[in-house]
């Protein structure tokens, strides 16, 4: 693709030059569109393993259950997307969604709690006081393989929505 002297070229790993897919990707004329896409589909792909985290959390109740996201990768280099799936740290707010089948307690809708993916390594692995629980490593053995499937199936879903506001 060209705009005066600039060129971007669009290289996805796995796909042969001919697929489908990466022509009509290419379409996708705006770049910021184009990752905006990209980071979509990952993340859709993505929620079942994050799911699967938040599931096999020690304590359904507590923090760290509701501390699981899928976030951007900050540092890569140019023109690589990644995702992280964990659990985070930082402050939220008490949605009404959480109070729903007592996901979060101690709580009141409105309050600020601090998410607690800082302490996700010591279930996960255990400490001295207590044995590990394991819910990261297993979520991401059991849905890492259909990965790949979920997220050629959340793009072409998002690029058959593009074509058809287009038409």
């Amino acid at each position: 693709m060209r705009s005066g002297k600039f060129r971007s070229t669009l290289h996805l790993v796995g796909f042969k030059r001919s697929d489908p897919f990466p022509s009509r990707l290419r379409k996708i004329r705006n770049i910021g569109k184009r990752q905006g896409l990209v980071y979509r589909a990952m993340a859709t792909a993505a929620k079942d393993m994050r799911d699967a985290m938040e599931a096999g959390a020690p304590v359904k109740t507590g923090v760290l259950s509701q501390s699981f996201r899928i976030r951007k990768l900050k540092k890569t280099p140019q023109f690589v997307f990644g995702i992280r799936v964990g659990a985070i740290s930082g402050p939220r707010v008490v949605s009404p969604g959480m109070l729903d089948n007592a996901k979060i307690d101690k709580y009141d809708q409105g309050d600020v709690f601090q998410m607690a993916g800082w302490r996700d390594h010591f279930a996960e692995l255990g400490t001295i006081n207590h044995g590990p629980t394991p819910h990261v490593q297993p979520a991401i053995r059991k849905h890492l393989s259909s990965y790949n499937l979920k997220l050629r199936k959340a793009m072409a879903d998002i690029l058959n929505t593009i074509d058809s506001k287009k038409g």
